[in-house]
């Protein structure tokens, strides 16, 4: 529905933004409700502030949390300290996690609260590149509107973790295509190659 070019890495908040008038527009145009929608964000959106922009746009939200101080919250510790709600294992990775379902967390302080799920599974011998290690454990947290009643733990992380496996098709076409090259000396030049790249 768009792309949306700048200098550097972008202005991340700024593009999503843009991002969610788009995604609105086209729902308003064709009668869906806006709570129906549901937008996914990776770790690049994983601070309160861009969460919070796809909240309160009335938007449904799918995605993974950074700040690590949420496993410190009450209402969390509660929940690590009960049995796991569900446990999974990934069908290319063979990760076995264990899911705890935690209705109602703040966002932040004062922030909405949204739906969190945190999922564990036994460190290794190198450092997680995702999540944050606590002695023995791997944390991974994610975020959602989406109820409990209609998609358990599992429905939340399959929803994020397989995104249509659009993932390693980018990755073949970037080996390809090389879009980290330059092309044009020109600004606008470099940033049609960007988007070209993507489409």
């Amino acid at each position: 529905m768009g792309t949306f070019g700048g200098a550097g890495n972008g202005n991340y908040r700024g593009d999503l933004k843009r991002a969610l008038q788009v995604i609105i527009g086209y729902a308003t145009k064709l009668s869906l409700p806006h709570s129906h929608i549901l937008v996914r964000l990776d770790g690049w959106y994983g601070n309160a502030a861009p969460l919070v922009d796809v909240v309160t746009s009335g938007l449904g939200l799918i995605g993974r949390r950074k700040d690590s101080s949420l496993l410190d919250l009450e209402v969390v510790q509660q929940a690590l300290a009960r049995p796991p709600d569900q446990e999974c294992t990934h069908p290319e990775s063979g990760t076995s996690r264990a899911l705890y379902d935690c209705p109602k967390v703040p966002l932040a302080p004062g922030g909405p609260s949204l739906r969190l799920i945190v999922a564990t599974h036994p460190a290794s011998s190198t450092p997680p590149s995702i999540g944050v290690q606590r002695e023995d454990q791997v944390y991974e947290l994610f975020v959602a509107t989406i109820p409990s009643n209609a998609f358990t733990p599992s429905d939340v992380l399959d929803l994020y973790l397989h995104r249509g496996s659009f993932e390693t098709v980018l990755a073949d076409e970037d080996a390809e295509q090389d879009p980290d090259r330059w092309c044009s000396h020109m600004p606008s030049g470099q940033e049609f190659w960007q988007i070209l790249s993507q489409w």
